[in-house]
């Protein structure tokens, strides 16, 4: 891409008489050079250099004009060709050579045996130098009077020296010009042309001086007589008129024109060191961003990561340099650099039933589960995150690898309470909301001093109890087997079996393992994920699938048990259920419909999917998480950056 230059130069330059003279001048320089006339291919070759470096330089210089452009094209295509020239030359020589008789006698050395063979290579392989002179001795002798004094001997060994130096310069030059006699002439025309440029420079410059102090100004200053105080004051020559400065050339534009003595007489200001502004060199500073980092454990991959819990999970950080493929762990697009402090703030945990406690009545067929172990029956919750092991010290070896402590600060519930369920169903409230634990009076950090943290790639979390095992065990996520209208006949005895116009009122929702009581209950808020019909054609079909992985959720009406084929409302005897009841879809309650919205916009028509002759699922896995039943933890961490405002001084702007 060429640079843009006016057109007239583009033009002039490449123009054929400019080619022709750029040309000539350089066949006519080698010719001095060499002392003969150029071949046909050393002409075609000087021709196809002269043309490459005139597009090359026009495409790097095309602003300048048309004199520098054709200097620096000379330039270069002479520095090139006479590479070529001496390229030229060294094949010659290699030719020369190898146009040497062959040897006819064999080598007599091939007969010699091995000592005698070493023998003559280490003989021949020795530099064969001069003797050096003996060093002049410039002590007095005292035996002889007649001998030379130490200064004869010392002149004597300095013109010894100088005749040996200039020897070697002869020597060396000599060897030059027997080695490459055109490099020689080459330097000698360089040397030439040099000289010659250099008396052209200085001739050009005086003329353009002279030239310059021979043009008029455009303007002519006032004329006026000189200060009568001047005259007053010293003796002058005859009077002459001269131009008025002004006060602002005199250096007093503030001054007093009615002053007595004139500015020129009063002393003059001196310039001290002190008076000029030293620039400083600028300094290296840091500063500190703080950035807060939330992590949530239902942001890990819970359809297929089966290995990790809501009190036991890991994340990732900035997962895009680590390729393309799937992430089973929480992950945090943020790249944190230069990390020179990390705070744990706080955790959220939810009040929840730890384990199942069972606990026998009057009634021999019935138990009472309703006892709830929770978080808060600890005395304290171990942060166990083995990439950032703070300096915690106990009497057990948990609490020396755990980063943080922490103790209940505070907690709040949700507004369902047992005042609200039917006295006939068999439901109960377990959902108590959450708690905030914090390291209180403890100073949870990992400080990186003096080197901050390139970056921060992974961290294992672990909440622990007392004793170091986990908070809880138990899954959060659960597998679906299947889904089924609750209208159906397995379900007679259920209170959740109405229907309206075969619209089934609630959705049960089977799972493939049992879960307690306390993991979903009333109120709890679940998000189902990837599920389908094997057979997915129908607008019906379609619309359920679309409602049932709705991303907003569903809140759980109530669960359910199947023991040996019989279903019953509520969790059993133990408080495990394997029924989540959900509440079906409703028309726009805003426009006043109390009625149920038929999936497909057909009533009764979802019951050949969901009925009592289901359709088959879609391969899994389809799972469902309960929300209520996360954890969230919080991080500060201190990056370091560089200042930009240290290096903005008074001094330097």
């Amino acid at each position: 891409m060429y640079r843009s230059g006016p057109p007239s130069v583009k033009a002039a330059l490449f123009s054929q008489k400019n080619r022709e003279t750029l040309q000539q001048l350089l066949i006519q320089d080698f010719q001095k050079r060499q002392n003969q006339a150029l071949n046909g291919k050393q002409l075609d070759r000087l021709e196809r250099a002269l043309d490459h470096y005139v597009e090359q330089v026009y495409g790097t210089q095309g602003e300048q004009p048309l004199p520098v452009l054709n200097r620096e094209v000379l330039k270069i295509t002479a520095q090139d060709f006479s590479k070529y020239l001496q390229r030229q030359n060294v094949v010659q020589v290699a030719q020369t050579v190898d146009q040497s008789p062959v040897q006819t006698v064999m080598n007599q050395s091939l007969y010699m045996d091995t000592a005698r063979r070493f023998d003559q290579l280490q003989t021949d392989r020795q530099e064969v130098k001069a003797l050096p002179p003996p060093p002049p001795d410039f002590r007095v002798s005292l035996d002889d009077e007649e001998a030379p004094s130490s200064a004869s001997l010392y002149e004597m060994a300095k013109k010894q020296r100088e005749s040996e130096a200039q020897r070697l310069l002869n020597s060396g030059k000599d060897a030059m010009e027997r080695i490459d006699p055109g490099l020689n002439k080459r330097i000698q025309a360089d040397d030439f042309f040099r000289s010659g440029q250099l008396s052209q420079n200085k001739a050009t410059d005086m003329a353009l001086a002279s030239r310059q102090t021979s043009i008029q100004p455009l303007d002519m200053p006032l004329i006026i007589p000189p200060d009568g105080r001047e005259l007053a004051m010293a003796a002058l020559s005859p009077l002459m008129l001269t131009e008025n400065p002004g006060p602002r050339g005199l250096g007093d534009a503030n001054g007093n024109p009615t002053t007595t003595i004139p500015s020129f007489l009063s002393p003059q200001k001196t310039n001290l060191p002190q008076d000029y502004i030293i620039r400083q060199e600028n300094t290296v500073a840091y500063k500190e961003i703080e950035n807060n980092l939330f992590v949530y454990s239902a942001d890990r991959d819970w359809m297929k990561n089966v290995k990790e819990n809501r009190y036991n999970f890991s994340v990732t950080f900035d997962p895009g340099n680590n390729g393309q493929g799937y992430y089973p762990q929480v992950r945090v697009q943020e790249k944190f650099k230069n990390i020179t402090r990390i705070e744990f703030v706080k955790a959220i945990l939810p009040v929840e039933g730890l384990d199942v406690l069972i606990e026998p009545t009057v009634s021999a067929a019935t138990n009472i589960t309703a006892y709830q172990n929770t978080v808060l029956s600890l005395p304290f919750v171990s942060v166990n995150i083995p990439e950032l092991e703070n300096n915690n010290f106990g009497s057990d070896n948990f609490i020396d690898r755990a980063f943080s402590v922490i103790q209940y600060d505070q907690n709040w519930y949700s507004n369902l309470s047992s005042t609200i369920l039917d006295t006939t169903s068999k439901q109960t409230n377990d959902s108590r909301g959450f708690t905030s634990l914090v390291p209180r009076y403890l100073k949870c950090q990992k400080v990186y001093a003096p080197t901050p943290l390139s970056t921060l790639q992974r961290l294992s979390i672990s909440l622990l109890r007392p004793n170091g095992q986990s908070v809880s065990l138990a899954a959060d996520t659960f597998d679906i087997s299947g889904v089924f209208a609750g209208s159906n006949t397995d379900f007679a005895a259920s209170l959740y079996k109405n229907n309206d116009l075969n619209n089934p009122y609630y959705i049960f929702i089977n799972t493939t393992t049992y879960f307690s009581r306390f993991q979903v209950n009333i109120g709890d808020n679940i998000q189902i994920g990837n599920f389908d019909f094997s057979d997915n054609l129908t607008r019906t079909s379609q619309d359920f699938t679309s409602w049932i992985n709705q991303p907003s959720g569903f809140l759980v009406a109530a669960i359910g048990n199947s023991s040996s084929g019989t279903y019953a409302d509520g969790p059993n005897s133990v408080g495990y259920a394997n029924y989540i009841i959900l509440q079906a879809k409703h028309l726009d309650p805003t426009s006043g419909s109390v009625g149920l919205n038929p999936y497909g916009g057909v009533d009764g028509d979802i019951t050949n999917y969901i009925g009592n002759t289901p359709v088959a699922l879609a391969n899994p896995p389809r799972r469902l998480i309960n929300l209520s039943r996360q954890t969230q933890l919080v991080f500060r961490v201190i990056t370091r950056e560089m200042d930009p405002v240290a290096g903005l001084r008074p001094d330097n702007m």
